[in-house]
């Protein structure tokens, strides 16, 4: 593979078929959002069949719906300096307030219309209503998105809809479910005791609330998706770059999973060319070191669904060669860590063609990832399900190989099966990773093997 950066592609009315998910693997995606906010349980159930189906070696990352509120009134003009009346109904608080979810709303603080657009400040608050004074007007329309950027969201932010979607997702296997709205690592405990231990439990960060409990929402779940749609709402749009590096940052840090997302070539929706400055931000997404990046409407309800997937790939190939990201990862098993680190520099230092990582769960693999080495994965598990959760991490090429328990046997069973899917070649040199003792146990020894 020529490219480290994993593409995440969201399925929609114009690729949620097996003929449109074998077309956007085969342009480069290797992980199927499924957008719980456009569907039912019941097709949420039908849509992983069919990612099994057309792409049994992809994962799927279930997106659950969360706490969005939405406009749900009439047409309204709105300028500057007026005061105007809002029902908790009209603005979705009615139906987020149903479950066990309470808002801290007081006078003083924002309350954000049309997906940001138009900003107001709230005059006065009661039992059924809101009172606001807007500050920057325009057209509220239907159905546009509520933002109270200032109001924390206390209690049960999961639907009954939203459990049901988790449930799903569990009995299915899914490799990673996104949690909408996180607030502080309660959330992400929350998801994770629904979901269980065998997938990836990734951290939306759209709310300022999660950046001051960063390192705790980090420490509860195995990754984080910079959201970028309503993370650009609720704090200041100059401060979406810097928070993105951060995100990216602290996720390298700790060796956990990291997608960018959100408009990231919202043109090609329509365009069969991206923007020059959907081009650089995507590019900037790889130097900031991301795992992957996302596609979300380009995918869904695009034009050409492929075509967007082929250019992001593009883009992709074009920044990594002007990347060079050093080893920043801590939170991890020393002995593990010293060991990977130890082969990521190994493979620098003497210009290896790939590193072959033998592991069972996916550990010594995704710190390896952690350690962003220009030098490709291949990670050789025989758990399937591992083998899915691994193709998200940037730079991870996974197979899946039955393993037998002594390493002497393992390794050329390994190299063998990269040789045959023509990842390694005749000449080539490679860094060798594996547990000697045990099949299940973390990594503790290095090889390095010349290809004959």
């Amino acid at each position: 593979m020529d490219r480290r950066t994993k593409i995440v592609a969201t399925l929609g009315p114009a690729s949620a078929s097996d003929e449109g998910v074998r077309a956007l693997v085969e342009a480069g995606a290797s992980v199927f959002r499924l957008n719980c906010s456009h569907l039912t349980t019941e097709r949420l159930r039908d849509s992983i069949a069919l990612v099994r189906r057309a792409a049994p070696l992809a994962a799927v990352l279930v997106d659950i719906q969360g706490p969005k509120m939405r406009y749900v009134g009439e047409e309204r003009v709105l300028g500057g300096d007026d005061e105007v009346r809002f029902t908790h109904a009209e603005l979705g608080l009615e139906e987020l307030t149903k479950g066990a979810s309470e808002l801290s709303i007081q006078v003083g603080q924002r309350l954000l219309l049309h997906d940001g657009r138009i900003s107001s400040r709230i005059v006065s608050v009661d039992g059924e209503s809101l009172l606001v004074r807007i500050v920057d007007g325009g057209v509220l329309k239907h159905g546009k998105g509520v933002n109270l950027p200032d109001t924390s969201i206390t209690g049960d932010l999961l639907s009954g809809k939203d459990r049901a979607d988790i449930a799903v997702a569990r009995e299915a296997g899914v490799e990673m479910v996104a949690v909408s709205f996180v607030q502080s690592s309660r959330d992400v405990e929350q998801v994770r005791n629904l979901f269980g231990v065998a997938g990836l439990v990734i951290a939306k960060i759209e709310r300022p609330q999660a950046l001051a409990d960063l390192d705790g929402i980090l420490a509860a779940g195995d990754g984080v998706m910079a959201a970028r749609g309503d993370l650009g709402v609720e704090i200041p749009y100059e401060d979406v770059p810097p928070v993105q590096r951060r995100l990216a940052r602290r996720a390298i840090e700790a060796g956990k999973v990291s997608i960018c997302a959100t408009e990231m070539l919202e043109s090609m929706i329509s365009s069969t060319r991206p923007s020059r400055a959907e081009v650089a931000d995507v590019s900037a997404a790889v130097r900031d070191g991301f795992d992957a990046v996302m596609l979300s409407g380009e995918t869904a309800v695009g034009d050409d669904p492929a075509g967007a997937v082929r250019a992001m790939a593009r883009i992709c190939r074009g920044a990594e060669a002007d990347v060079n990201l050093p080893n920043l990862f801590a939170d991890a098993n020393p002995a593990t860590a010293a060991v990977t680190a130890a082969a990521s520099a190994l493979a620098k230092r003497i210009g290896a063609d790939a590193i072959l990582a033998l592991t069972y769960t996916g550990y010594s693999a995704r710190l390896l990832a952690a350690c962003r080495p220009s030098t490709p994965i291949l990670a050789v598990t025989p758990d399937p399900a591992t083998a899915r959760l691994l193709v998200a991490l940037r730079g991870v090429e996974p197979t899946v190989v039955d393993r037998p328990g002594r390493i002497e046997e393992a390794i050329p069973l390994a190299l063998e099966a990269v040789r045959a899917a023509g990842r390694v070649q005749a000449g080539q040199r490679v860094v060798v990773c594996a547990s000697r003792t045990s099949p299940r146990s973390d990594a503790d020894t290095l090889w390095l093997h010349s290809e004959p």
